[in-house]
């Protein structure tokens, strides 16, 4: 067949197809409109006859027709509100949907940004996803995850095995520590400074940044206009040495293993952490909360700040390193008997503390810690 032929009969039918849909549309219209009227009709006459009910037809032919007409009246407003409150529904729908869209067009392009090589667009996406994260409760565990992958891929700790989940001792010389102005990159202290400001909701999985590598963090208490929350996440076998946490909360945080040399935790909030293992030598812990925390194996050796007080509710036993002041307290020994005869009593609950232990009689008041 020609090629002109062919064009002209695709043609003929494309506009065959174009009346079909025309005359579909106006039929449906019409069919519309003959319910609408159909509807009108049995709303003004048979629906508003039954709702009159018989009262209404037995009287007067003048004061039936007025009676039915204020019925009439009546339900015609009654079908007008319920029209509003039905349009009311649909808008409320198309805003969520609307806002919905523009949370998620703004997640990816956060997502996108944290790709970037340029620090600027980096920044972006993380203050964009920020945003995203306090608007949406739906999207506030994705974006924490997000978040911590960030931080994980850019701070990989050199001796950190893969998979790391259980207690690793420090290996680094005892006394090597990271020198002033070798904070983390501005990307990096970024996002910590998100996840601190995150908002308070319910996270079914923690916050995972375990084994990296943040020497010098600063996310101290005076720095944010609300408790900066490093709750509930995981830490272990994380590098903080000399990390400025004062006044941060660390509640439930798991630490096992981690590097915290020289880290300021003065005033922070610890309380129910898991920090076995972990290296705090000439750790600043003046005024921080340790109810239940666990402390053995770890090394206190050199912590300044820290109290027999302090210890007295913490999980301390023959594994734990104390500063030299501490290491023959009667108050702290008597709480290493107390911990380890309720391990032994407990030995399902691993986890669990037994409450504080009362200081002996005839003790002198709590000694401070002090460098070694």
């Amino acid at each position: 067949m020609p090629l002109p032929l062919v064009r002209r009969a695709i043609g003929s039918l494309a506009r065959l197809f174009q009346r079909r849909s025309e005359l579909r549309l106006i039929l449906l219209v019409l069919l519309c409109l003959a319910c609408a009227l159909l509807l009108t009709a049995v709303i003004l006459g048979p629906l508003s006859s039954w709702i009159a009910g018989t009262p209404v037809r037995s009287l007067d032919t003048k004061d039936e027709v007025a009676a039915l007409n204020a019925v009439r009246q009546t339900v015609l407003t009654a079908l007008g509100g319920l029209a509003a409150v039905i349009g009311l529904g649909f808008t409320i729908r198309t805003f969520y949907l609307s806002r919905r869209g523009q949370v998620t067009e703004r997640f990816k392009n956060g997502v996108a940004l944290l790709s970037s090589d340029k620090l600027e667009e980096r920044l972006g996406g993380l203050f964009t996803l920020e945003h995203v994260m306090s608007e949406s409760e739906q999207e506030h565990a994705t974006v924490l995850a997000i978040l911590c992958a960030f931080i994980r891929a850019r701070t990989p700790r050199r001796d950190t095995p893969p998979g790391l989940s259980g207690i690793v001792a420090p290996s680094r010389d005892p006394f090597e520590h990271p020198e002033f102005g070798d904070e983390p990159s501005y990307d990096l202290d970024a996002a910590m400074a998100v996840i601190a400001r995150r908002p308070k909701r319910d996270e079914p999985n923690r916050p995972d940044l375990r084994g990296v590598s943040l020497p010098n963090l600063c996310i101290r208490a005076y720095d944010f206009r609300q408790t900066p929350r490093l709750t509930g996440m995981f830490l272990t076998g994380a590098d903080l040495r000399r990390a400025d946490l004062r006044g941060a909360s660390l509640q439930r945080t798991i630490a096992n293993g981690a590097d915290l040399r020289w880290a300021w935790l003065g005033e922070s909030d610890l309380r129910s952490s898991a920090i076995s293992g972990a290296n705090l030598r000439h750790a600043l812990l003046d005024g921080a909360q340790l109810e239940r925390v666990h402390f053995d194996g770890s090394d206190l050796r050199g912590a300044q700040g820290l109290t027999a007080e302090q210890l007295s509710v913490a999980f301390i036993d023959s594994t734990t390193k104390l500063p030299e002041a501490l290491r023959d307290d009667p108050w702290v020994l008597a709480r290493v008997i107390d911990c380890e005869a309720w391990r032994e009593a407990h030995e399902r609950e691993p986890w669990a503390c037994p409450p504080q232990t009362l200081r002996p009689e005839a003790t002198a008041p709590a000694s401070s810690g002090t460098a070694s």
